[in-house]
């Protein structure tokens, strides 16, 4: 078993005020602050409690990680009352102890109530559950977080998990000078860079992490380690797949008149992402607006020799939104902002400028944003599909996205943590459920071969990835290496 690499820092409990408990709220703390609960709070940080979303906003999952194979969730009505206690579910991790999972259900649209984990000796800080259950909402879009461990540097998870926080809480508070407020957290991937237990230990570090609901999809770089498989114990929204990464796979969840297809693009067997596809869409048929999130870029911003690879993901890609009318991709990888024009059979049919309103369009429009903790600047080499492409910025600061959600439209507007501008926004909207799409890729004729094709890929580059955990030193079934 490898023997994982442990900064010398321990980890920054994230906590709320919330019935009469002393708690610190990352949100509300300086720097300085934020590094002194860091070294005194290991215990709550090191469970790295985590609320992730289920089907609908009547559910949720929590997890942790414990020394104890066995815990459960209490809940708690607004006024201390009982609302009941969900047991959580046991999966074992290669460090030896357990990511326990709780799904709590049954939660009343617009009530807000409370929680604790527990498990072993240890009990949970009180964090709270907001049971939205509107149709328009807020979410934050971001991605290639970077939380990072670096040899050279103790202080390097506590650091970047404090600019997640940072970033987070900044769109907290421009969601409520909008007028409205944050009710779940979408990321494009990379929450790690090394893809190590003490990296998403840090993604998980904040308090909004605990109280809002967090999707993220797997990156390359949580492909580095197995550690993804475990903290984000997605049991939900799932279909058996052929060919699947080791560390985790596409789910799928309904908030409000939204389908989000939360996939993982290092896969790259396209039959089995349109098996969950067409399922989701299938189940959900009258959802008026689908929103894919995957991890890797198809047309913006890239390093010159990253194009052929791109050239085969749209070949991938493509017909698959076209087919099921995707509205809108959100993506990450080239840590490039840019927002496409309307793109159908991967050619624009429709010119999308900054702060354009987009009326049943026919195509999907892709946007990608950068990156938390490994903004790209100028220096690097860059190109861009100029015609595909709308609007587009490079920047070095820290980008967040605030992307509005009602029967009508989706409004994003995107903002960076230091400058407070907007620099960029677009609005689609939709005057029925179809809007523009017409559900057909002209694709279709080879379509079958590429998904045969890249199933043959997708294992062989599982069995590369197989070879490199196990010089790691995991003890990895074959099978389900390569199969995941």
């Amino acid at each position: 078993m490898k023997k994982l690499r442990t900064p010398l820092s321990v980890l920054l409990a994230a906590l709320i005020l919330l019935s009469g408990a002393v708690c610190f709220n990352a949100s509300a703390l300086d720097k300085a602050a934020w590094d002194t609960n860091w070294a005194e709070n290991s215990a709550e940080i090191s469970a790295a409690v985590t609320m992730t979303p289920a089907s609908n906003d009547s559910d949720r999952y929590i997890s942790w990680y414990s020394a104890a194979g066995s815990g459960a969730v209490t809940v708690k009505n607004a006024d201390g009352s009982a609302f009941g206690t969900f047991d959580a579910q046991a999966v074992a991790t290669p460090q030896g102890d357990y990511r326990l999972v709780s799904y709590i259900s049954g939660l009343e649209a617009g009530k807000t109530y409370s929680y604790t984990c527990a498990s072993g000796e240890w009990t949970s800080e009180t964090y709270t559950i907001d049971a939205y259950g509107t149709d328009s909402f807020t979410a934050v879009y971001v991605s290639d977080i970077h939380v990072s461990h670096d040899d050279n540097n103790a202080d390097s998870i506590r650091d970047n998990a404090y600019t997640l926080g940072e970033t987070l809480e900044v769109a907290q508070a421009k969601a409520a000078a909008n007028g409205t407020t944050l009710e779940l957290i979408l990321s494009g991937g990379d929450q790690a860079s090394e893809g190590m237990r003490t990296e998403y230990v840090g993604v998980a570090a904040n308090s909004f992490m605990k109280s809002i609901p967090f999707a993220p999809c797997i990156g390359n770089h949580d492909r580095k380690s197995v550690d993804y498989r475990y903290f984000n114990a997605i049991q939900y929204g799932t279909v058996n797949m052929a060919v699947k990464s080791y560390v985790g796979t596409d789910y799928y969840f309904v908030k409000g008149d939204v389908l989000f297809l939360v996939m993982d693009s290092n896969n790259i067997s396209m039959g089995d992402h349109e098996k969950l596809v067409k399922k989701a869409v299938n189940e959900n048929p009258d959802v008026k607006w689908r929103v894919a999130i995957f991890h890797h870029d198809l047309y913006s911003g890239r390093k010159p020799n990253r194009e052929s690879e791109n050239k085969w993901l749209r070949l991938m890609w493509a017909p698959l939104a076209d087919k099921y009318g995707f509205d809108l991709c959100l993506l990450g990888h080239s840590h490039y902002y840019t927002i496409s024009n309307v793109l159908y059979n991967n050619e624009p049919v429709a010119t999308v400028e900054n702060n354009a309103t987009i009326t049943d369009p026919n195509g999907t429009i892709y946007m990608v944003t950068g990156s938390i903790n490994r903004p790209r600047g100028a220096e690097d080499e860059i190109g861009l599909r100029e015609s595909d492409i709308g609007h587009a910025v490079l920047t070095q600061e820290k980008i967040y996205n605030l992307i509005d959600f009602s029967e009508d439209s989706i409004v994003l507007k995107s903002y960076t943590v230091e400058s407070d501008e907007c620099i960029g926004a677009i609005t689609i909207k939709k005057t029925t459920n179809e809007g523009g799409h017409s559900y057909t890729t002209p694709a279709q004729w080879y379509y079958p071969l590429v998904k045969v094709i890249s199933a043959i890929a997708g294992i062989i580059n599982n069995i590369g990835r197989y070879y490199d955990n196990t010089q790691l030193g995991f003890d990895i079934p074959l099978f389900e290496g390569i199969f995941g």
